[in-house]
C-alpha cells in the first residue's frame, strides 16, 4: 500500500468533492462544500484528507471519514475503524459515514463492514457499521458509468478486462477537464495508480497523444524524451509529435475495432497523408468513440 497511499489521499484532498458525491451517493450538483478536518484518534492523528465535513444543498452536514487499506494491517480493520468512528462520533458533528477503500488483490476480503459484540443471551451491546469499497474486484465500466474525471484516476487498481475499451475512454474524458492544473493533477494520479505495464504504456502513449504532448513526467515520457535525445531531436519537435500521433491512432484502431488487413491499410494511407496536428487529435478521439470502422472511415471522408 505504501506506493499508492500519498497518490491516494493527494487524490481525494484535491478533488473531496467528487469522492463525497460517489461516496455519500449523492449527485454532484448536491455537494455545496467540503472542509476537511484534523481529528485526534487513537492510532495518532489523522491525515487531514480523510476527514471531511460536507455541505449539501439540503441542508445537512455529514461528516465523510475515508480509510485506505491494502491487504495488510497490523491491526484488524473492524477494531481500528470502531476506535476511530467512536472518536469522531464524540465531536458530536451529527450524522457520520465511514469508508473503507480497499486497495490491492484479496484486500478486505472478508470485511462485510457490518460488525457487532454480542451479549451472551445474542443481543447486541454494541455495533458499527461502515462502508467497504474493493476497488480490486470492481470492474473499470463500473467507475467509467460514474462519468467523473477525478474518480476514473483509480481505474488502474479495478479490473480492466477490455483495456483498448476503457483506457482511451477515460483518457480521453480526463483531456477534457478544462483546467490545466486539474488536468495535470489528474493524469499524474491516474498513471500512479496504474498496477499494469502494458496497460500503463498504452495510457502514457495516448496522454502524450492528445494533451498537448509532455503535459505530465511519467516513466514513459521520460523514456520518450530521453530516446528523442539520443536520436539529436528537438524535445516537443512537431514532426516527432505528429509522427506519434499517427502511430497511436492506428495502435488503438487495431486494438479497439475489429478489422481486415485491406482495411487497416486503407486507413494507415489516410493516416499518413496527414499532417495537422489539431487535425490528428480530431481523428484520434474519432478512433476513440468509433463503433465499428465504417464510422472511422466515413469521419476521414467527410473530414477530407
Amino acid at each position: 500500500m505504501a506506493g499508492t497511499d500519498s497518490p491516494l489521499k493527494d487524490l481525494v484532498h484535491d478533488f473531496a468533492p467528487d469522492f463525497a458525491a460517489w461516496l455519500l451517493n449523492v449527485d454532484r450538483s448536491d455537494i455545496v462544500a467540503v472542509h476537511t478536518e484534523n481529528v485526534e484518534l487513537p492510532a495518532g492523528k489523522i491525515w487531514s484528507d480523510t476527514v471531511f465535513l460536507v455541505t449539501l444543498r439540503n441542508g445537512q452536514t455529514p461528516v465523510l471519514h475515508i480509510e485506505f487499506q491494502g491487504p495488510r494491517s497490523e491491526r484488524p480493520m473492524p477494531r481500528r475503524m470502531l476506535d476511530y468512528m467512536s472518536r469522531l462520533a464524540q465531536q458530536e458533528w451529527g450524522a457520520l459515514c465511514s469508508v473503507v477503500i480497499y486497495v490491492g488483490d484479496g484486500a478486505g476480503a472478508y470485511d462485510t463492514g457490518n460488525h457487532q459484540v454480542l451479549c451472551p443471551d445474542g443481543a447486541a451491546s454494541l455495533a458499527w457499521r461502515y462502508r467497504v469499497i474493493r476497488l480490486w474486484q470492481m470492474t473499470a465500466e463500473e467507475l467509467l458509468s460514474l462519468k467523473r474525471p477525478a474518480l476514473l484516476t483509480l481505474l488502474g487498481q479495478t479490473h480492466i478486462a477490455q483495456p483498448a475499451q476503457v483506457i482511451p475512454t477515460a483518457v480521453t474524458t480526463i483531456s477534457q477537464v478544462a483546467d490545466y492544473g486539474e488536468r495535470v493533477r489528474l493524469f499524474d494520479a491516474f498513471t500512479s495508480l496504474m498496477r499494469d505495464e502494458e496497460i500503463l504504456t498504452m495510457a502514457e502513449r495516448l496522454i502524450e497523444a492528445m494533451d498537448d504532448g509532455l503535459m505530465t513526467d511519467t516513466p514513459y515520457l521520460r523514456r520518450a524524451r530521453e530516446k528523442g535525445r539520443a536520436e539529436g531531436r528537438i524535445e516537443g519537435r512537431a514532426e516527432g509529435r505528429i509522427e506519434g500521433l499517427r502511430t497511436v491512432i492506428l495502435d488503438v484502431l487495431a486494438a479497439r475495432l475489429k478489422l481486415t488487413i485491406p482495411q487497416f491499410r486503407r486507413i494507415q494511407g489516410r493516416i499518413e497523408t496527414l499532417s495537422d496536428e489539431t487535425r490528428l487529435r480530431s481523428v484520434l478521439q474519432i478512433v476513440i468513440l468509433a463503433n465499428d470502422v465504417a464510422e472511422v472511415e466515413a469521419a476521414l471522408n467527410e473530414k477530407n
